[in-house]
């Protein structure tokens, strides 16, 4: 055979080989190029989790987890996907079982890459979460790799051809091209994580302009709950600048926004998940069981701006719903004496079995001073330890020791919390802790 038709052949297959190269799937909005989309969401007196998985082709079907945690209630929940460009929509329903917690598989469609909206509806409650349909962006190393190694796997097919057909100078040739690619492309693959540049996100660091801290206003409705009724905290979000809604929020520790809300004498806690329910605005659902002063601390990511915090407080009326529990214990510290500005170990034992992830960690702690001026919030160190994407809710990952570190920034005595979930219910263990100052 000529070798103008090896030529030939070769160019087919280097162009076939640089399509599928240069070919990926679609994927939602997550983390990482190709991983799910997980939010959490506190809806119908309930904490459930949503799993948007990653699609394969658009148009194509688009499969949505719902993993509610104990205590479950016997309600339906619509799910709807809605394209932000055009009237494509698709709708799917689950009834929750009475206290059966596990995963309810629903089955949706998107028909268009770009922002889409998950919408949710149950016991008259409605929220809407934004999410992303778009093809992961291969970095320029890794596609310098998959030419090498195509360019490789084509010339040895070439020299064996040349070979067959006792072309002994063009075989060599195709050869020694082989070995070069190969050489290429396995240099390429080991020094280019390191050397080679890659897709840099738009954060806060790399954002010369950045966004402005966003202004709030919190308030509950009625404007002056009663304790043991229900009743709705809205939290009206603006841009600093412009005063505008901010509409711009993005999944941050697996929600769109997470909301605190604690009682002046830290006796009450609870940590929820508010539904967007309109641009700019997020509502929760809740009762508070005692009279008093309540603070609240809302965390979010803007866009390109990193994770913000707001507060606020409001003020509950009537009479006590529930007898108070007993004093917390002390927070088990390594030192045992917690100094503030230095770093402290935190071990705590959540009995026998392995827990599950719950925001995409084995456990969170949440701090909070006296005064109700400062609130941290720490990640357990085990599950933060991986880069790879968290198991689903459902997947007893990690050991039942949970370990913590943090720094307390000033003396005085400070109320945490620590989260963790198993078999699907998420349990809360209050802890004080007295910090002294550094005399050294």
């Amino acid at each position: 055979m000529p070798i103008h038709v090896f030529v030939r052949v070769f160019v087919t297959v280097l162009t076939a080989a640089a399509a599928v190269a240069g070919g990926v799937p679609a994927t939602a909005h997550a983390p990482a190029p190709g991983a799910d989309t997980v939010l959490a969401q506190t809806i119908a007196g309930m904490e459930v989790t949503l799993a948007v998985r990653r699609t394969g082709q658009v148009p194509g079907p688009l499969r949505v987890d719902l993993i509610p945690h104990t205590p479950v209630r016997a309600v339906p929940i619509e799910v709807t996907v809605r394209s932000d460009t055009s009237a494509a929509v698709t709708a799917d329903s689950v009834r929750f079982d009475r206290d059966a917690a596990r995963t309810y598989p629903l089955l949706l469609s998107v028909r268009e890459k770009g922002l889409h909206w998950l919408e949710l509806h149950a016991d008259g409650e409605f929220s809407q979460l934004p999410f992303q349909v778009k093809p992961p962006r291969a970095a320029p190393s890794e596609l310098w790799v998959s030419w090498a190694f195509a360019a490789a796997a084509v010339l040895m097919f070439a020299a064996f051809g040349a070979a067959a057909l006792n072309s002994r100078t063009v075989a060599m040739v195709l050869g020694s091209a082989t070995g070069v690619a190969l050489v290429v492309g396995g240099t390429l693959a080991v020094v280019s994580p390191r050397v080679l540049p890659t897709a840099t996100p738009v954060t806060a660091a790399t954002d010369p302009v950045g966004r402005p801290y966003a202004q709030s206003k919190i308030s509950p409705s009625p404007r002056r709950p009663v304790a043991g009724a229900a009743f709705t905290l809205r939290i009206e979000l603006v841009d600093g600048s412009t005063g505008r809604p901010l509409d711009d929020l993005v999944p941050h520790h697996q929600a769109l926004a997470h909301l605190v809300v604690t009682s002046a004498d830290g006796d009450v806690f609870q940590h929820l998940h508010p539904q967007r329910t309109a641009s700019g605005r997020l509502e929760a659902r809740l009762a508070a069981p005692e009279p008093g002063q309540y603070l609240v601390s809302v965390e979010f990511e803007r866009e390109g701006a990193g994770g913000q915090l707001v507060s606020g407080r409001f003020e509950v009326t009537g009479r006590p719903t529930t007898v108070r529990t007993a004093a917390p214990t002390r927070l088990p510290t390594e030192p045992r004496q917690v100094v503030a500005t230095r770093p402290v170990s935190i071990a705590v034992k959540t009995g026998s079995g392995r827990v599950q992830p719950w925001l995409g960690m084995a456990g969170h702690l949440i701090v909070r001073d006296r005064q109700g001026g400062f609130l941290g919030h720490a990640h357990e160190l085990g599950s933060m330890a991986t880069t790879a994407q968290p198991p689903d809710d459902t997947v007893h990952a990690y050991a039942p020791t949970l370990r913590f570190a943090f720094t307390f920034p000033e003396p005085g005595r400070y109320f945490v919390w620590v989260q963790y979930s198993r078999e699907l219910r998420i349990t809360t263990i209050p802890y004080v802790v007295d910090v002294r100052a550094d005399t050294a």
